[in-house]
């Protein structure tokens, strides 16, 4: 044990304290008499530490007047009180962010379980949740006896995204690390972080060993109270396309069951947000820092009690083509470092939405010049024309409407081998524009295979990968994941993961990574008949839980009818477009489309970046509206759109945004479902609009 946290002990008269021993007052009433005693004692114990030679009692009490014992007396127990102060935790410990706003306590109980719990403002919002976990060596779930606690540390997280809320982030987190020990010495510490936008924990085995150790079960959950309100994904069961977190998200409780509603569900997935009315807080649950060492977790299907526990992936899971070698749970040697546990505090849902906590807690970037990586906008093919014919015609078609509008990247789409991927990435280039190609996940589980893979997109000059049908979280799909962006960073290529896991903070670490799925997209109008009904309400979900971990490759922009027929208004699409954030947006739908709006609004999506500068959430109530703020140089972008079946009226305050004289308004025109109107309205602070049912607009203000 460090010598400054050992336990409080008593020091007795006559004898000298152990370095570190702290001087304890006794809790009983004495006299003058006894505390001068204990104060010589004291101090022939700083003497004899010193190599003093020691005053004698009787000859200390002739040279110590009444007055100055009042003084010696003072001292002491001023000394009493610092070092009481400073005493050892020996049950609880806590870590508060810089601005005192979020904390995170751990205490330790009679069995020696272990608990946590997270308050917002004074005000709880995590119930005290277990802590623990089983290993297939070591039992670190109860019967642990504390070994020490490092003291708070801050830590500058700086750094830039090239998608999401925030191009540049500053953010001062603080870290403190515990450590504990179980019956046979084996040591567990737990890290705990805490920022203003919340707090985090992860484990730690700190020993060093060759052998692989393999995490059989945690034991950490997250306890909600009863009142709470969530928004849910199902996680779901293994299948030809599936776990790829597509799914609408459910309004439950604590509780509930996952419905089994686009396939089995076996548990609930992250991210999952909740409002906790009792705190006046929400928070939204994820994970961060998930490599190469761990899966990807989920939460388990019992809630009872409130009680979300962490749950692995299935033995079942696997992407197409590639087998299991081995179980399903988490191995690696020591040491070892597991993924954080993510709690993202705000007042409102939009402090949620821009929160970068995630990335925050994530490892920095790899990759030392990233001057070559370059969010964009892209023309697609496949949702206009998902039968064909994959012709060259077809793909240099988009190629020149990307060129166009000035979008950056066009994607080549499954069918791009029949005329030929150099031929046609030939054209995008000559034109100025980078192209993307389509590939399958289940060469990149070979370390051989996908870097030949990518080896044949760079000799066709191919600037980036959209790489598909990952469709498992088991530690083998993570393994090659971070393959792919390792050796496509090496090679200068941007990555989309496409049926896939959620990003956790990988758009940090490794930036080529511009965009990922793992979002029930607009694709979903082939194939999920209640899309139509229920993709407003999912639209004004998504910002508060899917976009706010990462890039989200949702394919916005899909006007042109489907099998299943639209009942949100064009407005509400393209509004959904600036709403969204990927490093790449795949804008879904044809050049006729685009071509058929208004001159202003496509003027609009030529201007409208990947990249934002700034971004500020107006009003955020998931399932039923959401307005966002987004700046581009000298230009605002302001979008909502309406979750609901009624009439909903927003109020603006655009007193922030006067100096931006000239506004152009994008709303319903008069087919609301394949048309929109242009107006300009008046230069008021205070601005008015009625949203008609799953509707939208566009409000752009420029000096």
């Amino acid at each position: 044990m460090h010598p400054g946290l050992r336990k409080k002990t008593e020091i007795e008269s006559g004898s000298a304290p152990a370095p570190g021993a702290v001087f304890r007052a006794p809790a009983e009433n004495f006299g003058r008499t006894e505390i001068f005693r204990r104060f010589l004692s004291t101090l022939r114990a700083i003497e004899l530490n010193a190599g003093c030679v020691p005053l004698r009692p009787r000859r200390a009490c002739s040279l110590i007047s009444r007055c100055q014992f009042g003084f010696i007396l003072a001292a002491i127990f001023i000394l009493l009180a610092r070092k009481l102060q400073a005493a050892p935790e020996t049950n609880s410990w806590s870590l508060a962010s810089p601005g005192g706003r979020c904390t995170i306590s751990v205490s330790k109980g009679g069995l020696g379980e272990i608990v946590y719990q997270v308050s917002r403002a004074g005000k709880v919002v995590i119930q005290k949740s277990p802590l623990g976990l089983r290993r297939d060596d070591q039992d670190f779930e109860r019967s642990l006896m504390f070994d020490h606690a490092g003291k708070p540390e801050s830590r500058r997280e700086k750094y830039e995204l090239f998608a999401g809320t925030q191009p540049r982030v500053d953010h001062i987190l603080n870290h403190r690390r515990l450590t504990f020990r179980n019956t046979n010495n084996a040591p567990i510490e737990i890290e705990l972080a805490a920022g203003d936008e919340g707090v985090a924990f992860r484990y730690r085995f700190p020993q060093t060993s060759n052998d692989v150790r393999i995490v059989e079960s945690e034991q950490t959950g997250i306890t909600l109270p009863p009142n709470a309100r969530g928004w849910l994904q199902p996680y779901h069961a293994a299948g030809p396309y599936t776990p790829a977190y597509e799914d609408f998200y459910f309004h439950v409780s604590p509780g509930d069951p996952p419905p089994d509603s686009r396939a089995k569900a076996v548990g609930w997935a992250f991210p999952a947000l909740f409002n906790v009315p009792g705190a006046s807080a929400w928070v939204l649950l994820t994970e961060a820092g998930t490599d190469e060492s761990y899966c990807a977790c989920h939460l388990n299907p019992d809630s009872s009690s409130g009680i979300y526990r962490i749950a692995f992936p299935l033995e079942n899971e696997t992407t197409k083509g590639y087998t299991n070698k081995f179980g399903s749970e988490p191995r690696f040697t020591l040491p070892w470092t597991l993924p954080w546990r993510v709690m993202v505090l705000g007042k409102s849902a939009g402090d949620i939405a821009t929160s970068t906590l995630v990335t925050d807690l994530s490892a920095p970037s790899r990759i030392a010049d990233t001057s070559w990586i370059k969010p964009g906008r892209a023309s697609w093919t496949w949702w206009s024309y998902p039968d064909g014919p994959a012709t060259e015609k077809m793909f240099n078609d988009f190629t020149d409407f990307a060129a166009k509008m000035s979008w950056e990247y066009t994607l080549f789409d499954a069918g791009w081998w029949k005329p030929g991927l150099k031929t046609i990435a030939d054209h995008a280039l000559a034109k100025g524009v980078m192209p993307l190609a389509w590939l399958f996940a289940t060469d990149f589980y070979d370390a051989k295979k996908g870097p030949k893979k990518l080896d044949e997109m760079v000799a066709a000059g191919v600037r980036g990968v959209k790489v598909d049908f990952w469709c498992s979280d088991r530690q083998e799909a993570i393994i090659a994941q971070q393959a792919l962006m390792r050796e496509a960073a090496a090679r200068q290529l941007v990555v989309n993961l496409h049926g896939c896991t959620i990003p956790r903070g990988w758009q940090r670490t490794w930036p080529n990574v511009l965009s990922t799925e793992a979002v029930l997209g607009d694709e979903s109008y082939f194939y999920e008949p209640r899309y139509s009904e229920k993709a407003a309400e999912l639209n004004t979900v998504l910002p508060f839980t899917r976009n706010v971990v990462g890039p989200m490759d949702l394919t916005p922009i899909a006007v042109s009818p489907k099998k299943y027929l639209r009942t949100t208004t064009a407005a509400h699409e393209l509004a959904a477009a600036l709403i969204f954030t990927s490093g790449i947006i795949h804008y879904a739908d044809k050049p006729e489309m685009f071509e058929a709006l208004p001159p202003q609004v496509l003027q609009i999506f030529r201007d409208a970046p990947a990249r934002w500068d700034e971004t500020k959430c107006m009003v955020g109530e998931p399932g039923q509206v959401a307005v966002f703020a987004r700046r581009h140089g000298e230009s605002w972008f302001i979008a909502g759109i309406n979750g609901t079946g009624e009439t909903l009226p927003v109020n603006l305050d655009l007193s922030a945004f006067k100096k931006f004289r000239h506004r152009l308004l994008i709303a319903e025109g008069t087919d609301a479902k394949m048309q929109v109107g242009v107006s300009s309205p008046t230069n008021s602070n205070e601005w008015q609009h009625q949203i008609p049912p799953r509707g939208g607009f566009i409000l752009r203000l420029d000096r």
